[in-house]
């Protein structure tokens, strides 16, 4: 039991809180180069755009899922890992682009409504990344050993 802790912190460091960072790039990119960000088709066009950057970030951590997917005993937990992979069936795959379509329709909805235009345009984006780094390294750190090619 105590091993599968380790490996939920892993998953929060470096899969969880780099996932919902990059959705707020996405989020603040969006209303940051976009004029009229609030019109829905735009914002429909604009969360389209998210879920395929999405998928593309997903392919970079392949790896690491599949490393953290094969050392785990709980099913559940297992299974919530191995959706975020994107080399399922299409049918996983096609939900996995729905929710990140939603999860950037939200996003950009979200960074609108709680951040003003100032803030979007000049600092969020960097203290997103900041997160998103320590984050990274705090997961790889704590995994090193399984990520490691040179064992």
């Amino acid at each position: 039991m105590k091993r599968n802790h380790h490996y939920f912190a892993v998953f929060i460091f470096l899969l969880l809180i780099p996932y919902l960072c990059s959705l707020t790039i996405i989020g603040l990119g969006y209303n940051a180069l976009v004029n009229h960000s609030a019109s829905p088709w735009r914002s429909l066009i604009g969360a389209f755009v998210g879920a395929m950057l999405m998928m593309a970030i997903k392919a970079t951590i392949q790896r690491p899922l599949d490393l953290i997917a094969i050392n785990i005993q709980d099913s559940l937990f297992k299974q919530i890992i191995r959706f975020f992979s994107i080399r399922r069936r299409p049918v996983y795959q096609a939900a996995n682009f729905a929710l990140d379509f939603c999860l950037c329709l939200l996003a950009t909805w979200l960074v609108r409504s709680v951040l003003p235009l100032t803030a979007i345009v000049n600092t969020a984006t960097g203290w997103v990344l900041l997160v998103m780094f320590i984050s990274t390294c705090l997961g790889a750190f704590v995994e090193y050993d399984n990520l490691s090619i040179d064992r």
